[in-house]
């Protein structure tokens, strides 16, 4: 039998519901200075190019980008978590990281043909102030749904869009197998992974439940390593093959030496994480191999199915985990799913 909800649940649910509405009505408010037959024209060629070119064309990724970086340098020195205003400089780099991506934004709308009458330094100075201000009220209303809504408010918009298309994506999906250019295999192989790593990260959640550490390092560490994995390949593709070409080719989804990082940069990064919260005396309830492998083999079943077999997916590894992730952590803290166990105590 459910639980029975208190009207704080449905008051945090109309405020979360509030803001997501909000957030996508906001992607539909173009950039001022664009034309509006080109745009039109545009969005007609390539869907979601109003999303693009939006009040909030940045998205969440400058604050989610910025907490990364921040993520990385805990992992480094777990000293920074105890750090008070570490939220403030996070807060401060991302909008440095939104400054320079719309200074990039204002320079691209200009190089397409027609789509701004009037370029110059003064549509460029308009369009940054504005897609600044909306990186700066997306972030305001992740803020919103941490104080006063369900769940994270980071990671909820890092979801919204691709919940957004996942409809299209699926219409998509049925229409190829309709006209018999998908097979049914790849169907139930993509079904098959989406409920085999679902049920592994909710299985992570459960076990360690209301764990700060578990559900970080579960959303972080898919982040984390595709930031690092490209570069890390460029460089020892680069060191074996004495060559920008051989690099490329050991960064190619397909590599077996690609397959192998993957693998390895999760479970490392897992287990950085395990360092960390250690060494700052927070709880660890859950070893840092069983989430190592279990995200390692996410990762690597995921581009092994796009690469080797071609399969389409409609969330991608990634996306997947978060959603997991955030879904099971609601689940367990309004007590609408039990748990496997209690929490462990801290390690010293």
């Amino acid at each position: 039998m459910l639980p029975t909800l208190d009207r704080a649940f449905y008051r945090r649910l109309a405020v979360t519901a509030a803001v997501l509405i909000a957030y996508r009505l906001g992607c539909h408010l173009p950039v001022p200075g664009l034309d509006g037959e080109t745009l039109a024209l545009l969005s007609q060629s390539s869907g979601g190019a109003t999303e693009r070119l939006s009040l909030f064309a940045l998205g969440i990724m400058p604050l989610l980008n910025a907490l990364i970086f921040a993520e990385i340098i805990k992992l480094i020195a777990p000293s920074v978590r105890a750090w008070d205003r570490l939220p403030h400089i996070v807060l401060g780099l991302a909008l440095v990281m939104a400054l320079v991506q719309a200074g990039g934004v204002a320079s691209a709308l200009e190089e397409v043909t027609g789509l701004v009458p009037e370029p110059g330094i003064g549509f460029r100075i308009v369009s940054i102030a504005t897609l600044m201000a909306g990186a700066a009220l997306i972030m305001a209303l992740a803020g919103i749904i941490d104080r006063a809504g369900l769940g994270s408010g980071v990671w909820l918009l890092f979801l919204t869009p691709v919940l957004a298309e996942l409809p299209s994506n699926l219409a998509a999906i049925a229409l190829l197998f309709e006209e018999g250019s998908y097979p049914l295999a790849a169907i139930l192989g993509s079904a098959a992974f989406t409920v085999l790593a679902v049920a592994g990260v909710v299985r992570l959640m459960r076990a360690a439940p209301g764990s700060e550490a578990t559900a970080t390092t579960c959303a972080f560490t898919p982040l984390i390593t595709y930031s690092v994995l490209s570069w890390l390949l460029f460089v020892v593709g680069s060191l074996f093959t004495l060559s920008v070409q051989g690099a490329l080719t050991v960064m190619a989804p397909g590599n077996l030496v690609r397959y192998v990082a993957l693998a390895a940069v999760v479970i490392l990064v897992s287990w950085l994480y395990a360092r960390s919260y250690r060494d700052a005396r927070q709880l660890v309830p859950l070893p840092p191999a069983a989430i190592g492998l279990t995200l390692a083999a996410i990762a690597v079943a995921a581009e092994l199915l796009q690469s080797e077999l071609s399969t389409v997916l409609p969330l991608g590894s990634v996306q997947l985990v978060v959603a997991a992730v955030v879904a099971t952590r609601m689940l367990i803290d309004w007590k609408l799913v039990g748990a496997d166990a209690q929490p462990a105590e801290a390690a010293s």
